[in-house]
């Protein structure tokens, strides 16, 4: 029986290992000195892309907590721009981040993905739904990502009416089918989704009734109310979905030469109203689109004497003046606008590819409304097919929303684009 004796190692091999144990302990220590905490590590978060920042939570508990804290710290406070499209053969989703100032495209399962768009206006975020004679189907987040919430349809058939989201109750207003209309039903009925049901309430206001469906009106849904404003004339009321009731009839007109009008929530706290309007001025090659903002007392309508005015250049690339059309100055220009109480969008209603103008409402309670304007290009998904139907919504969007997966359409920010 044999005896193993350890043969000494070779000097050069010693020496070899010794060498990779010096540079594996440098390595971790330079590791160590370049690994992110606390207050750093949310100064990196705060500047990532909005479609990377499901990732980046995803890359362990401490990037988690840190993207949380960010947000918090430094909330991303402005609602994104959503763009619902139907184009020839399928329905696509583009999102506009006001913080990185870039378009992403959305991904959503096919049975959220409706045949027939139509929006929920609501406080916490509009929602994309789809109506039928047998139930109303809605949205279960901003972007269109999660299964729908589904819900009986109104008892009138209604085939563009107003839908808004008060509360926790959901509100039909007018939009109903004439021929469709049982003895005694009205064509601007308004009924209240609660509980699981709906209830029937008072039509809408006389004033409001030559235009009660939804290409007619705008509106503005805030956690007690939904505000609707005529188009065309500024006639202007509210309902309270759980008290049942309507409050007063007034005209807006702060402006005589205002040809359409357009409504959002106003600054968050008391009920308030963001009312634009728009206009032309000037004759001749002078001829241009003026687009104003002032804020309401949402519980009696009153407008404030404040007013701001949209940069022209703005406005100018909202409503571009065709050198080729001689009668011009009798084409009335047609606004549309979505937002909630920190900010929102206002677009040309007839031409969505002209892109839209981002406005953010100021925190103060004195001053004017709007803080600043900013300019946001066309959803290259409209521009590729601008023969597409497109909807626009306004909400702000969560982690847990982008989790579901967000994509740049351009590494470049999109405030530069300069189509």
């Amino acid at each position: 029986m044999g005896v193993g004796i350890q043969a000494q190692e070779p000097k050069h091999r010693r020496q070899g290992q010794e060498e990779r144990e010096a540079d594996g302990a440098a390595d971790s220590s330079a590791l160590a000195a370049l690994y992110l905490y606390g207050d750093v590590l949310e100064s990196v978060v705060d500047r990532v892309p909005a479609a990377d920042l499901a990732a980046t939570a995803g890359v362990s508990r401490e990037w988690l907590r840190a993207v949380r804290s960010a947000l918090r710290r430094r909330p991303r406070r402005l609602p994104w721009l959503v763009v619902h499209l139907h184009g020839r053969s399928r329905r696509r989703t583009a999102a506009y981040d006001p913080h990185s100032g870039a378009w992403l495209t959305v991904h959503a399962p096919r049975h959220a993905t409706p045949s027939h768009v139509r929006l929920v206006r609501g406080a916490r975020g509009d929602r994309v739904c789809a109506l039928s004679l047998s139930g109303l189907d809605v949205a279960g987040d901003p972007l269109g990502t999660s299964a729908c919430v589904a819900m009986r349809a109104p008892r009138v058939w209604r085939v563009d009416p107003v839908l808004a989201a008060v509360g926790d109750r959901v509100v039909a207003l007018g939009g109903a089918c004439q021929l469709a209309l049982a003895e005694g039903e009205d064509a601007a009925a308004v009924e209240v989704h609660e509980g699981g049901s709906w209830t029937t309430c008072d039509p809408m206001p006389a004033a409001l009734r030559e235009s009660a469906a939804a290409t007619w009106l705008s509106a503005a849904a805030t956690e007690q109310r939904v505000y609707l404003v005529d188009r065309t004339t500024g006639w202007a009321s509210w309902f309270d979905p759980a008290k049942r009731r309507w409050g007063p009839t007034r005209r807006l007109e702060p402006n005589s030469g205002v040809s359409s009008w357009g409504v959002a929530p106003g600054r968050a706290g008391a009920e308030r109203l963001v009312l634009f309007g728009a206009k032309r001025e000037g004759e001749g090659a002078e001829n241009r689109v003026v687009i104003q903002a002032w804020e309401v007392d949402g519980d009696d309508l009153d407008l404030s004497t404040h007013d701001d005015t949209m940069p022209s250049e703005m406005s100018g690339r909202l409503f571009p003046r065709d050198e080729d059309e001689e009668d011009e100055e009798e084409l009335a220009p047609s606004i549309g606008v979505c937002g909630n109480a920190t900010g929102g969008y206002v677009y040309n209603a007839a031409e969505l590819g002209n892109g839209a103008v981002l406005y953010e409402l100021r925190s103060g309670e004195k001053g004017s409304a709007v803080e600043r304007w900013e300019w946001v290009p066309c959803a290259p998904a409209v521009r590729a097919e601008p023969m597409g139907r497109a909807i626009l919504a306004c909400s702000p969007v969560g982690l847990d929303e982008l989790a579901r997966g967000l994509r740049p359409v351009s590494s470049r920010r999109a405030c530069a684009d300069k189509h």
